[in-house]
């Protein structure tokens, strides 16, 4: 599997009989060069299913030997540019006197090594690589194209893409604990990281936000690897649920609203912060003009100061004004106000059942399309879940499913025996199991296909970036999730 969008990668899926060194050899590369990659936990447990990443040979600049009877014109139609920019490319006083044996530079070209393998023709070679079989023949010179042999090296020209990666902003979402744990990941993922959001501040029914005693330390931690502290504000009420009752007396008493403001721009200015990122969840539908209002004093609030003020919001494909969890969010109006927001595209499939992929692409872009509607793109962060569920079967209310980290995961599949699917429609990766005391299991989850088709999905929305929810600092999320994502965007850090 391809990707028109990822010039550094392929991404391979581990078939019955596959090994590391099978895979390797295949790819032309060394055991190492793909345990470097893709950072398998035991690199000799490989599940069937398993998407792994396969770093592309380097490009370099494509340059070509003149033969007899080359003239520029010529070359010029073989790989789709003119004369004039040839010769200016290679400083040619004159277009019409080039000579045998001469180097030149192709602009708008790259080449790549390819080994020949047992059973390659130039034409399979020249589809895979989109290029035509003369391109390849007339680059390395071959007099007979159908003479080829397995272990020859040929240069494959490839069109330079011409776009460059978009720039982007990122936010993640971090616990206010265990920092050992967080400073390792962050030694890996800080350089994509543009924003790191503080889980959390819970305020009270009278507008107070108790500081937790690691706070200082959380905000130092993030500023020495050069990422922009968020305070997360909840109305979480201590009791594994976000409370509409709280969000209401928060937002609704005129009193506790200004308190809330004020005690926010307090801890922004004693710590340090960058802004706030609000994460009102569970709200009443009724509370919609009310939480709207609230946003808008905030950001009145903070903005002269030079604080972000942004939130999180459920996802939704149309406004739903009396519906529980989506309603309280008026997207055109937050919208206009906000700096930015993060759009929770995830959890349709949750704790509560039935299994299903946490962010169905479908769902994705469904959110996405009325979102861009309303709110313009370039205050959209997508939001990506980097955890899995585990769902014990039958599904039933009382059985809820366990987080899996995106690390573990393949551990899991690997000690039963299973095989990973993959959704074509969800894109997104799955597989069932049955545990020593006979109960079936079902695990969705995220991999290299299904991140790749997210930030597709946010190139093609033209979006501000994308942001992670991670259940856990360590591990956040999976390497080659950084990989892709480098690959593909650039990463503004302010």
């Amino acid at each position: 599997m391809g990707s028109d969008y990822m010039d550094s990668y392929e991404i391979y899926v581990v078939q019955a009989g596959d090994t590391l060194f099978g895979i390797a050899s295949r790819f032309d590369l060394t055991i190492a060069e793909l345990q470097a990659v893709n950072q398998l936990p035991d690199p000799n447990r490989l599940v069937i299913g398993q998407a792994l990443l396969i770093p592309l040979p380097r490009r370099s600049p494509l340059r070509y030997t003149v033969i007899t009877g080359d003239t520029l014109f010529g070359l010029a139609q073989l790989f789709n540019t003119t004369v004039q920019v040839i010769a200016a490319a290679n400083n040619l006083l004159d277009p019409n006197l080039i000579y045998p044996g001469q180097s030149l530079v192709i602009p708008g070209w790259s080449q790549i090594p390819y080994t020949v393998r047992t059973g390659d023709t130039l034409f399979a070679i020249a589809s895979r690589f989109n290029v035509t079989v003369n391109q390849i023949a007339r680059v390395n010179r071959l007099a007979d194209p159908s003479l080829i042999f397995p272990g020859q090296v040929l240069n494959i020209p490839q069109p330079v893409a011409v776009s460059p990666r978009p720039a982007i902003e990122t936010l993640a979402y971090f616990q206010m604990y265990n920092f050992p744990a967080l400073r390792r990941s962050l030694e890996q993922i800080a350089p994509y990281i543009t924003y790191g959001a503080l889980f959390d501040f819970r305020v009270t029914a009278e507008g107070a936000i108790p500081i937790p005693s690691t706070t200082r330390q959380a905000v130092d931690l993030l500023k020495e690897f050069d990422i922009r502290p968020l305070a997360v504000i909840t109305n979480w009420a201590g009791t594994d649920t976000f409370d509409p009752e709280l969000g209401r007396a928060i937002i609704g008493n005129p009193q506790a609203r200004a308190n809330t403001i004020q005690n926010v721009l307090n801890l922004l200015q004693t710590y340090g912060f960058a802004g706030v990122n609000v994460d009102f969840e569970n709200m009443y539908p009724e509370d919609r003009n009310l939480y709207t209002e609230f946003i808008r004093e905030l950001t009145a609030t903070l903005r002269p100061r030079g604080f972000l003020t942004t939130i999180a919001m459920a996802p939704k494909y149309a406004d739903f004004p009396n519906l529980p969890w989506v309603g309280a969010f008026d997207y055109a109006a937050l919208g206009q106000i906000l700096d930015f927001i993060f759009i929770m595209t995830y959890e349709w499939g949750w704790i509560g059942g039935p299994p299903m992929a946490i962010a169905p692409i479908t769902q994705v872009r469904r959110v996405l399309t009325y979102a861009t509607s309303l709110i313009p793109p370039t205050k959209i962060i997508q939001g990506i879940p980097l955890y899995g569920y585990n769902w014990p079967l039958p599904d039933t209310p009382e059985t809820l499913a366990s987080g899996v980290n995106l690390v573990d995961v393949y551990d899991l599949a690997y000690r039963y025996g299973a095989t990973i699917q993959f959704d074509p429609t969800a894109q997104s990766p799955f597989f069932r199991y049955r545990d020593e005391q006979g109960v079936e299991h079902e695990v969705w989850f995220e991999d290299a296909r299904s991140v790749l088709a997210k930030y597709e999905t946010a190139q093609d929305f033209n979006l501000r970036g994308v942001g992670y929810w991670s259940q856990t600092n360590e591990p956040y999320g999976f390497p080659q999730n950084w990989l892709i994502l480098e690959d593909m965007f650039q990463i503004i850090k302010r």
